[in-house]
């Protein structure tokens, strides 16, 4: 009897997700009411969901090897933005969802909660007993539980994590009040004043603020700043460059790229008014000592770098 009612609330669910994804009229508060009925409906559902993303993965790949596909195509392309499947929840179909989920990683008080913490230009490797790997950049807080390794939560700074994938516990990441939830994932995520920007190299994750659910797939890139949500790509191999060595811009402000170097070499920048509005696009090699990184810094961006008694000074 359980295995078909199990089938039952699958069938249902497939139902929700067809009718949800192809009607901007679908009834929510009804979808809201299903969810309540049964505490199993909302992970029936997500496993719905995580099998729709999956197929949609298998035949993409399937079509990017298929004779059709252009011999000749630039293999260095950027890839086009590609919109994420989205559900914009109301606040009573999200708190419902959020409830059967269960809690968002609330570990603040907790005694078994810990943080770890980097100063800048320092980086560090976190190995949980999972198998999930952090590496965190410089002037990076994060807060970690010693009884659950499958919740974590970003106080602040950069961080990369490569996710043991676990079906029935996902790993979930805290940033403020949104959430990152792991689908099989390698996943880049810098916090700070206010804006969030994700990147996934591998796999995909689900994001969540409360009223919008966004899956992101790899390549994709989300920024969030206040209410607004910019979605969108990045070739994976640029994606957590710090951890290599390296940092990649595209047409960045200067006072970005200034703020990654600080992060990462722990070097304090000042930059004058002639250069701050001015955009970089190019690749920044972290290697060598600071004189070193001066020099290249000069060469690549057009500017005199300064040492100075606390850090550098950056002008035209």
């Amino acid at each position: 009897m359980q295995g078909l009612a199990e089938n039952t609330m699958r069938e249902e669910a497939i139902a929700w997700h067809l009718r949800l994804n192809g009607s901007v009229d679908a009834d929510w508060d009804d979808f809201a009411r299903w969810l309540e009925l049964d505490p199993r409906h909302n992970d029936i559902y997500e496993a719905v969901c995580d099998a729709d993303l999956a197929f949609e993965q298998a035949a993409g790949l399937t079509r990017s090897t298929s004779p059709e596909a252009g011999a000749g195509d630039d293999a260095f392309a950027m890839p086009q933005p590609r919109p994420a499947r989205r559900w914009m929840w109301p606040a009573m179909a999200a708190s419902v969802a959020f409830a059967a989920l269960g809690t968002w990683a609330m570990m603040g008080g907790q005694a078994n909660e810990y943080t770890v913490q980097t100063a800048p230009g320092e980086t560090r490797t976190l190995a949980l007993s999972d198998g999930t790997r952090i590496v965190l950049n410089g002037a990076t807080e994060i807060a970690l539980d010693k009884s659950d390794t499958r919740v974590a939560q970003l106080k602040a700074g950069e961080a990369q994590f490569t996710v043991h994938h676990d079906d029935a516990r996902p790993f979930t990441l805290s940033v403020g009040d949104q959430r990152i939830v792991d689908v099989g994932t390698v996943f880049n995520v810098r916090s700070g004043k206010g804006a969030l920007r994700l990147e996934v190299a591998e796999g995909a994750v689900r994001f969540e603020d409360g009223m919008t659910r966004l899956r992101l797939n790899a390549g994709d890139t989300l920024e969030t700043t206040g209410s607004s949500i910019v979605e969108g790509a990045k070739p994976v191999g640029e994606i957590g460059g710090w951890t290599r060595g390296r940092l990649v811009y595209r047409d960045t402000l200067l006072v970005e790229v200034a703020a990654d170097i600080t992060r990462t070499r722990g070097i304090a920048i000042e930059l004058g008014p002639d250069v701050s509005d001015r955009r970089f696009s190019g690749v920044i090699q972290l290697d060598g000592g600071d004189g070193a990184l001066q020099k290249r810094i000069e060469a690549l961006l057009g500017v005199k770098v300064t040492a100075t008694a606390d850090g550098w000074s950056i002008t035209r």
